[in-house]
């Protein structure tokens, strides 16, 4: 058996289990691993140019969006279009132009992107069975954090227009793999934590009264 080369799947589940889903997943997707190979290489910035086009790309469709100005009802029903016949088409494409040998190399790839997906996938997971631990044992709190999130999200939609604010936050999610891939989340998060840290130690100690020198005889 081959060795697999790239990142481990983060799961509470067993060995087996995981090994279990993650060729369920190869699977599902093989029809388009030919298609996703190439757009992982652009989501990652493997090219110093990459970035430019993916921005590209979303602020067309959203700039289009803009100039169309469609009710939500139709923009829901023309993203269901798009992906229907994209779900159609994408496999019958690939087996008649993309189709080609498939190598250990191409293989080990796509298998590092199926289990960058399921730890995706694990990491929302967790987050939920969180929020309803928290929910469980302590409600309050569940109560404050949910609403506090909430109610800062509908100011922040009060204050920006609702396009943008959805062009922003696709642009920062698509852009999110390539910052992880050359490390600069990791450098902004580090900077981030160092400024905090920094502040904690020089914020004023409190300073505390000092006990009289007792005089030698």
């Amino acid at each position: 058996m081959a060795e697999t080369v790239g990142p481990r799947i983060v799961s509470a589940a067993s060995g087996v289990e995981g090994n279990e889903e993650l060729s369920r997943l190869k699977k599902d997707i093989e029809s388009y691993r030919e298609l996703i190979l190439p757009l992982n290489k652009v989501i990652e910035w493997e090219q110093s140019y990459y970035p430019a086009v993916l921005v590209g790309v979303i602020t067309l469709m959203f700039s289009i969006v803009w100039y169309l100005e469609p009710s939500v009802l139709t923009t829901f029903c023309l993203l269901g279009v798009i992906v229907c016949a994209t779900d159609f088409a994408v496999p019958i494409l690939s087996a008649q132009f993309l189709r080609g040998e498939w190598t250990a190399v191409q293989e080990r790839q796509f298998e590092a992107i199926c289990i960058r997906l399921l730890n995706a996938k694990h990491h929302f997971t967790n987050i939920r069975r969180t929020l309803l631990i928290l929910k469980h044992d302590k409600p309050k709190v569940y109560l404050l954090v949910m609403m506090g999130a909430f109610s800062l999200l509908a100011w922040l939609g009060s204050l920006i227009d609702n396009l943008l604010l959805t062009y922003l936050l696709v642009v920062g999610f698509a852009l999110v793999p390539g910052l992880r891939k050359h490390g600069i989340m990791q450098k902004f998060v580090a900077k981030v934590m160092d400024k905090i840290s920094s502040f904690r130690s020089t914020a004023p100690a409190e300073k505390l009264p000092q006990q009289p020198k007792m005089k030698a005889n």
